[in-house]
């Protein structure tokens, strides 16, 4: 295999900063004065949240999955064809800061081919570097190699190799920073870029590669992000399969399908749960466990343009929080960014007082949670599980379930890019 800039490893043992707690290192300034809005926002117990949350990405249609452990100032999904060997990339790229900030932080992911060049098979080209079977092969060996066929180590500072990861026929791993230079800014401000590469066993005519860049100083914040948090959290999901549906026979059948709860917002029907007759609200109920989906609306101007940005979804977010701890007096023990196929919506859980009891004072406690999401022209929707305290609404199905929000509208910048 003979890919020239990649690689990405062996990581925990090489990377000495992978000791470090992600959770004890202040976010860098520059990231910090990018979220201003939402320091302003959030409860005061809850600031945290402003740049440490999880950004939860789930690609469906082209089958993966990864994390990331910071809120992203704004991000892009693109589906392209390249004239390289890459011949088609597909996936993800998130800036960390705002555009008035000195500093970028940025991460990426992505789907390319991987087409092997020459007359080889594509297991020899999965499994070799640069034609030497990487089975064995130490991270000085392969940079040795990698050496002998790259200029990137003429004015970089280059570490990388190998390393395990579950399901994998190779993941490589490698950091390169700019050499520092009479004319080089403050050594801190040297900017790093570092990647990871997965092939898998379950797809090994494609490639999966992480890339981060930072200054040389942020290294303690977004290192351990990625070694602990990103790279675990990648894996293969199952593809959605497109469902043969004529007038919504499907629907009539089952009793399943997608249900409109405002003008260019659907929601998929719960499976499991049954429908509660209501005039005024969309319920199903299982067991014990209650579930409302609505619908409202903002001012426009509130969340941004008609189309809103990343930053204008997030307030609505950060806005619902501040509501339910107001309000309901909740206890939040999760916020979360998901990002399912480009549709981004806010996931929340703890406990409040039971919000169908008018005097909140004498409320009883409830286990509750919940996603909202923002489409065009200031409509919302709200799915919320509630259940007697202890039950856990946490567990994968219910997620799945109130991740059921799609959109039906976009703003694509051309034909390849669309912004989330």
């Amino acid at each position: 295999m003979k890919l020239p800039i990649l690689a990405l490893a062996g990581l925990f043992v090489i990377m000495p900063v992978a000791s470090y707690a992600a959770d004890k290192v202040a976010a860098p300034k520059a990231i910090h004065a990018s979220q201003e809005g939402a320091m302003m926002v959030l409860p005061e117990q809850y600031k945290e949240y402003a740049t440490k949350m999880n950004t939860i990405v789930k690609d469906r249609k082209n089958g993966y999955t990864f994390i990331i452990p910071w809120r992203v100032n704004d991000g892009v999904m693109v589906d392209m064809d390249v004239r390289t060997e890459s011949e088609h990339i597909q996936g993800y790229s998130f800036n960390l800061t705002g555009p008035n900030q000195e500093e970028t932080y940025t991460v990426s992911f992505t789907k390319r081919n991987n087409t092997p060049q020459g007359k080889v098979s594509q297991k020899v080209w999965n499994t070799t570097w640069y034609d030497v079977p990487i089975k064995g092969m130490t991270d000085d060996q392969y940079l040795r190699i990698w050496r002998q066929h790259s200029s990137v180590f003429d004015n970089n500072d280059v570490s990388g190799g190998l390393f395990e990861k579950k399901g994998s026929q190779a993941a490589r791993w490698s950091k390169i920073t700019h050499k520092a230079s009479g004319t080089t800014p403050a050594e801190g401000s040297r900017q790093s870029l570092f990647e990871a590469e997965f092939i898998m066993e379950k797809d090994p005519t494609h490639r999966y590669n992480l890339a981060s860049t930072y200054p040389l100083k942020g290294s303690a914040y977004m290192e351990p992000g990625i070694l602990e948090t990103v790279i675990p959290s990648f894996a293969l999901l199952n593809k959605k399969k497109d469902v043969f549906d004529i007038g919504g026979v499907k629907q009539f059948l089952t009793g399943t399908g997608d249900i409109t709860v405002a003008e260019g917002i659907k929601f998929a029907y719960p499976k499991g749960f049954s429908k509660v007759k209501d005039p005024q609200k969309i319920i199903f109920k299982k067991d014990a466990i209650r579930l409302e989906v609505e619908s409202f609306a903002v001012p426009i101007q509130a969340v941004s343009s008609a189309m809103p940005t990343m930053m204008g979804k997030q307030m609505l977010g950060d806005q619902y929080i501040k509501s339910l701890v107001e309000v309901n007096q909740a206890n939040i023990d999760r916020y979360e960014t998901h990002i399912n196929d480009g549709d981004v919506l806010f996931y929340m859980a703890g406990t409040m007082k039971n919000p169908d009891t008018s005097d909140t004072s004498a409320a009883e406690p409830v286990a509750f949670a919940a996603s909202i999401i923002l489409g065009s022209g200031g409509n919302v929707g709200v799915a919320r599980l509630v259940a007697p305290v202890g039950t856990d609404l946490t567990t994968e199905p219910l997620v799945d379930i109130l991740d059921g929000f799609k959109l039906n509208n976009s703003l694509s910048i051309n034909n390849s890019s669309t912004v989330l």
